[in-house]
């Protein structure tokens, strides 16, 4: 029987669409729940403040337990919005914006970790929206956002104040927003907006070659757009220096916020670098850490070697409908590859914000593959 063909009746479709979505709500909140003590304990600033006093980043080698990241980006959250502290004084590798929204969950909830069911609940619903644009069905859409609840890693952000989540949700609504663009140019000031909400999140240099693909794309095929483009890409700068009010007020000197980046991007240029790690991550669930140990990735599943397969097919060409916009998804899969293949330490977190695209793209090509084989064996 053609799987296919079954599920393209609208009544199968709706039942198996909500048997998904029951599934999925069930998972998600049976997670929640197990993990309540993550979003029902209150921020404790002073056990946080002493916890860093105490770590790496303070007294260096003289660090008994240290602290991670989850609790650095607390503290400085924290530090930047209640104190308000110097953005270049604690955590000055990554742009302050995303700990200012990890302050702000601690103002508005009291806890580090509520803001983050919010990024996870806005990041399915706009990766089921992208589905709809490309996939033109809404049970294979929401079979992409299945794929994503029900990955460890997502789910493991969840109860951690971490930066990945919610520089994922923005990286993702910066190409939502620039998918609409191809229809209304309009678009182009909020997918520009939240490209620089993003990189005012975490620092990324793919930033870069990102905007001149883009660029190149609405070039090419929308050259009518492309004022209306260069336009809305100020926003990026003006996002990310809005983003640093707080240092201008400690250092008002435009000398010194350069040499601050300057200073940041030191740092990331001396970060650990592992050329392809990242392949051997995904397809054995093991990589080289930075002490050269190897080591097994935790969040690894069967799943993600499969995804990344289907979604590298070319099958662009073959696409009647919707081609350009499987151009720009399939364009930004694979340089995004390619900076966490040659930038990276080849760590899981890194591919984080394409995993939505690889997952639509995966079960676009599955679907689209199987459909193909199951007419030629018909034929014949």
């Amino acid at each position: 029987m053609n799987i296919l063909k079954l599920i393209q009746s609208k009544k199968i479709q709706s039942v198996l669409w909500w048997i998904l979505f029951t599934l999925i709500i069930t998972k998600l909140l049976f997670y929640l729940i197990s993990n309540r003590q993550f979003f029902t304990r209150i921020f404790d600033p002073v056990y946080y403040g002493d916890l860093y006093s105490k770590s790496q980043y303070v007294v260096g080698s003289r660090s008994v337990g240290g602290i991670g990241d989850d609790g650095l980006y607390a503290f400085a959250g924290y530090y930047y919005l209640f104190q308000k502290g110097d953005v270049s004084a604690v955590n000055f590798e990554h742009p302050p914006l995303g700990k200012y929204l990890i302050g702000l969950s601690i103002l508005i909830f009291r806890n580090e970790n509520l803001i983050n069911i919010i990024y996870f609940s806005i990041l399915l619903f706009v990766t089921y929206k992208i589905g709809n644009i490309i996939l033109k069905n809404k049970l294979l859409s929401l079979l992409s956002v299945g794929i994503i609840s029900f990955d460890p890693l997502f789910l493991d952000n969840l109860i951690r104040s971490l930066l990945d989540l919610p520089f994922t949700l923005f990286f993702i609504l910066g190409i939502y927003f620039f998918l609409m663009s191809l229809h209304n140019a309009k678009y182009h000031y909020f997918s520009m907006l939240f490209w620089g909400i993003s990189f005012s999140t975490r620092f990324f240099p793919a930033l870069l070659i990102i905007y001149g693909f883009l660029f190149l794309v609405i070039f090419l095929y929308k050259r009518k757009d492309l004022s209306i483009l260069i336009k809305a890409s100020f926003l990026i700068p003006i996002v990310y220096l809005l983003s640093h009010i707080s240092f201008f007020v400690y250092h008002p000197s435009l000398v010194e916020f350069l040499r601050h980046k300057k200073w940041m991007l030191a740092w990331f240029t001396g970060s650990p670098k592992i050329f392809g790690n990242i392949w051997r991550n995904i397809f054995t669930g093991f990589y080289i850490d930075t002490t050269n140990k190897l080591m097994k990735n935790e969040f690894w599943i069967l799943l993600i070697p499969i995804i990344i397969i289907f979604s590298l097919i070319p099958t662009v060409k073959i696409q009647k409908k919707n081609s350009l916009e499987f151009i720009v998804l399939y364009g930004l899969n694979i340089l995004y590859l390619a900076y966490v293949t040659i930038l990276t330490d080849g760590n899981q977190k890194f591919m984080m914000p394409i995993y939505p695209m690889l997952c639509i793209m995966a079960v676009s090509n599955f679907t689209l593959l199987y459909s193909i084989i199951a007419s030629w064996k018909k034929s014949n």
